[in-house]
């Protein structure tokens, strides 16, 4: 028996899930909002122990009309009226602001030259709220169009990636078509669970276009998600690699998971190892096996397309750098002063996090992922959450085409029976169809 063999079943087959597990994803992502607004404020604050007390300062954050010092002025409380004026520190130095002019109500201005204890407590501050964040973006309407044209283009160049892997495997797809199935996965991207979740409509969808094909067509959308997601932590672990070890603990993590990536793919590849180690048998013991094997199918299927699968990945380098860059266009108009390089290695990782299926369109799971990654960059929560929600709001605009295209095309709707089944149906024999599915031809 071949090493690839395996029953003949269908592999993208589905257990019709149950009606309380959307339920259970739908309170985790209103509780994981709730909790976010809980542990972020919504108002610009500020807290200086040695000049106003334990008590936090709220204001808001604005631009000083006379050299363009950052400037907080306090709106509320006893402190009503006074500002505070930011000398940034020195180039090179760890510390955020050498110096902090203070302007209080009926007194002449001073100068305050930080101390270390006082450079400490006012690192990363003023924290602007998210209110501040959100009113930013609303008045940067030029970066907004930059996001929503590189995030067009990179969707447009996976997509087309996703029709180099189809035709590997021999399914004749038209470029338009592809297209078209792609803005359909990423308009129900929005509701299904996971950022990733608009995947099983476009496996539904190509399996119809392609009956005789089906299993290969959807394994094809595993393959190009998984490549997608492979290359993501890829660039990461690059950028991080030029980060001079800004975030070891990160960067260790990462590059232990990728490394275990490499070594898993060359076990799957290897007909020696794969018989060595009995990986069949092993993949049927392991949690979550129907995935694995879905997994280690569609890797089957593309052992011998080699350029294709080449061409796969460097179109998403491609990819990844148009998205990346929209999100330090997105953070540039949100007043996050941070590097290019930091959102090249926290964003892929933090996007990876909202990819995961737990709630609606990740939902929740993607803030909170954003909140963390950037956390060690010094970015405030509520900018890291308007952050992940802008990103949010260039997706929604850019997914709609496809809300518009299935009406105008007058595409027949994805049935319940169809999201519950999984992509690939039954014969009216009662058997599966297995044309097209290596693993049954092996």
């Amino acid at each position: 028996m071949s090493d690839a063999s395996v029953t003949p079943a269908d592999p993208t087959a589905k257990k019709p899930s149950a009606p309380w597990k959307g339920v259970v994803r739908l309170a985790v992502a209103v509780a994981l909002i709730a909790l976010l607004f809980k542990l972020v404020s919504w108002r610009d604050h500020l807290t200086w122990p040695a000049e106003f007390g334990e008590a936090p300062l709220v204001g808001e954050v604005t631009a000083a009309a006379d050299g363009g010092l950052e400037r907080f002025v306090v709106t509320d409380g006893k402190w009503a009226g006074t500002s505070l004026e930011f000398v940034p520190a020195e180039a090179g130095s760890e510390a955020t602001w050498a110096a902090v002019v203070v302007r209080k109500p009926g007194e002449e201005p001073r100068r305050l030259e930080l101390a270390a204890a006082d450079r400490a407590a006012l690192d990363n501050q003023p924290e602007v709220g998210l209110r501040t964040a959100l009113i930013r973006l609303a008045r940067a309407p030029l970066a907004l169009t930059q996001a929503l044209l590189l995030y067009v283009v990179g969707a447009m160049l996976s997509f087309q990636r996703w029709q180099v892997l189809l035709r590997a495997v021999g399914v004749e797809a038209n470029f338009w078509r592809v297209q078209k199935l792609g803005f359909f996965g990423l308009f129900f991207s929005n509701i299904i669970p996971g950022m990733t979740g608009g995947d099983l409509v476009k496996a539904i969808m190509v399996a119809r276009d392609h009956p005789e094909q089906k299993p290969a067509a959807v394994l094809s959308v595993i393959v190009d998600r998984a490549i997608g997601l492979l290359g993501l932590a890829v660039v990461a672990s690059a950028a991080l690699a030029f980060q001079h070890g800004r975030f070891p603990a990160t960067e260790f993590k990462l590059n232990v998971i990728l490394g275990l990536i490499v070594a898993g793919a060359a076990v799957v590849m290897s007909r020696r190892l794969r018989r060595a180690i009995r990986l069949d048998k092993l993949l049927a013991a392991l949690p979550f096996a129907e995935l694995l094997k879905k997994l280690d199918r569609a890797a089957l299927l593309y052992r011998d397309a080699g350029w294709q699968v080449a061409y796969s990945v460097v179109a998403s380098f491609a990819v990844h750098g148009m998205i990346l860059w929209s999100f330090c266009v997105l953070g540039g108009a949100l007043g996050i002063k941070i590097s290019a390089l930091d959102y090249f290695s926290l964003a892929p990782l933090a996007l990876i996090a909202q990819s995961l299926p737990l709630t609606p369109g990740g939902v929740g799971v993607g803030e909170a992922a954003f909140m963390y990654f950037f956390a060690p960059a010094g970015v405030a929560r509520a900018s890291a959450i308007a952050l992940s929600v802008s990103y949010r709001l260039v997706q929604l605009l850019v997914s709609l085409v496809g809300g518009v295209l299935l009406l105008v095309k007058h595409e027949p709707p994805v049935s319940k029976a169809e999201m519950e089944g999984g992509p690939a149906g039954e014969r009216k024999d009662g058997g599966r169809d297995d044309r097209g599915d290596p693993s049954a031809a092996a």
